[in-house]
């Protein structure tokens, strides 16, 4: 657009306190679209020239085009300032770019102001060959209205760090399909371009996506319902605007999305309707609304499309035998051993798995995202190993609710997932039954967490075939929401160690 501000400026030099920074052309409907920023200071005088404005810029385009302009305030702030930068290496130069972080480019808002990078010798080597200070300083300053001082320090490299990240091995759990020749994609056809460009390609089963990422999914609509909300950029006259919120379920899972339309494609908001099937494309990422763990997509684009005949194929995806976050640790109790006299008899000596969990609220309709899992392994009625984790949760926990729990905020912090630990209690109680007090509640629960993982709930028994629900209740932990106390009291109590 450099040419462009050129030219509008020779034609319109009392104007020269607004620049154009990118052009949007309908052909169709020969229409331009003139994006634009002017200084602050200026505001007053650009609203009443708004229209002789946008004529001068129009008397450079053909007779015939439907010019307008989308102009707002250009802000100078730091933050503004870092973003301008960032935005300037993404577009301009991927390779300075990918050794840019918030570590290495600092800004001070000084007189004048000025961006800072830390660059390694070759980084900066090449950022001086593509002449990047002269070419960020004019990119600021047609969008910020500041002179800007562009500098480059030199970071030498620490070999040692390098090393060591190379060869440190990053754990992350994995998994493994047992029948790994079989797709798992839905290619819906009969489609229909509703809002953006018509989405190709197949969908990915809504059950498989476990963690947030940009997906393509498949499904039926339903649960919609249409809000108000006041856009940023309002069209002119425009005060509100419609969003909606919806379920799509392709009949492996379910999904909960959102979708906030632009100015350009508010209308599209008709074609959502119940029962209707779509091929929609967006980024899932953690529902900080219900605060359990659960994606929520936000919608980019969708397609209308016939409803998709496919078979479900239900492969149990098992975790990978190397990966370990945990290890359970063996149980050693002088209570167990006949040197101090023989102990009661135990109440069961089946092989059982006793689990605990602690979620972030206690209430049994709305408990929140696990924190916590422990579980107790009994054998011939002796307490064998235990194994126990906190795991952070992906939303907010309150100061309140650490404290219910006995937690500070630095208790889960570095802690992990509930997809870095599900694993391991996995390959703990893989072949053995499992129990908790109440059953239903904890049982619950976990299959949600498993289900989300594709881990296949184990084999479960009530604890009340063992003991009374009454004596469970009094033998449980006292004064303790944690997991592993709870989950050793019920053990102790089948094992009569009480």
């Amino acid at each position: 657009m450099n040419d462009f501000n050129k030219k509008f400026t020779e034609a319109a030099p009392e104007f020269d306190y607004i620049h154009f920074l990118s052009a949007k052309i309908d052909a169709d409907n020969e229409r331009v679209t003139l994006y634009a920023v002017y200084e602050r200071t200026c505001e007053a005088e650009y609203e009443k020239s708004r229209e002789r404005i946008r004529e001068a810029a129009a008397s450079l385009f053909p007779p015939y085009a439907d010019v307008n302009i989308n102009a707002s305030a250009a802000r100078t702030g730091s933050r503004e300032l870092l973003h301008c930068a960032r935005d300037f290496l993404l577009k301009e130069s991927a390779y300075v770019a990918s050794a840019s972080d918030g570590d290495n480019i600092s800004v001070l808002m000084g007189d004048p102001p000025s961006v800072t990078f830390t660059f390694t010798p070759a980084v900066r080597e090449y950022a001086e060959r593509e002449k990047l200070c002269e070419r960020l300083k004019e990119y600021i300053d047609a969008r910020m209205f500041i002179d800007v001082r562009i500098n480059i320090k030199l970071r030498e490299e620490d070999f040692n760090a390098i090393r060591r990240t190379l060869n440190e091995r990053i754990y992350r759990p994995t998994f493994a399909y047992e029948r790994p020749n079989e797709g798992r994609a839905i290619n819906p056809t009969g489609r229909t371009p509703m809002c953006g460009a018509q989405i190709d390609g197949t969908a990915k089963y809504i059950c498989d996506c476990i963690e947030p990422e940009y997906v393509v999914v498949y499904g039926s609509l339903s649960d919609l319902h249409e809000r108000e909300y006041a856009p940023r950029r309002p069209k002119k006259g425009e005060t509100t605007r419609k969003y909606a919120s919806f379920t799509l379920d392709d009949g492996t899972g379910k999904i909960r999305c959102v979708w906030f339309p632009t100015s350009d494609n508010k209308d599209a908001i008709k074609y959502l309707q119940n029962g209707s099937y779509f091929i929609m494309s967006g980024r899932t990422d953690y529902d900080s609304r219900m605060n359990d763990g659960s994606l929520q997509m936000s919608v980019r684009r969708f397609t209308g499309c016939e409803k998709a005949e496919f078979e479900i194929n239900k492969v149990v995806r098992l975790p990978d035998p190397e990966y370990r976050y945990v290890h359970p640790k063996e149980y050693v109790s002088l209570e167990q051993s006949s040197l101090y006299g023989e102990n009661d008899q135990p109440l069961t000596d089946e092989p059982l798995i006793i689990i605990s969990l602690m979620t972030v609220s206690d209430n049994k309709y709305r408990p929140g995202e696990l924190i916590e899992i422990a579980a107790v392994r009994i054998e011939d009625g002796k307490i064998c190993e235990t194994m126990s984790s906190l795991i952070c949760p992906h939303g907010n926990m309150t100061d309140a609710e650490r404290g219910d729990v006995g937690l500070v905020s630095s208790d889960l912090k570095g802690k992990p997932y509930f997809e870095q630990i599900l694993p391991d209690f996995y390959r703990f109680w893989s072949g053995r039954t499992v129990t908790a007090f109440p059953h239903d509640f904890n049982m619950n629960i976990l299959k949600s967490y498993l289900e989300k993982l594709h881990i296949p709930l184990p084999e479960t028994v009530d604890m009340t075939t063992f003991a009374d629900a009454k004596e469970l209740r009094k033998n449980g932990a006292k004064n303790t929401r944690r997991a592993l106390p709870n989950a050793l009291a019920y053990a102790k109590f089948l094992t009569k160690q009480h």
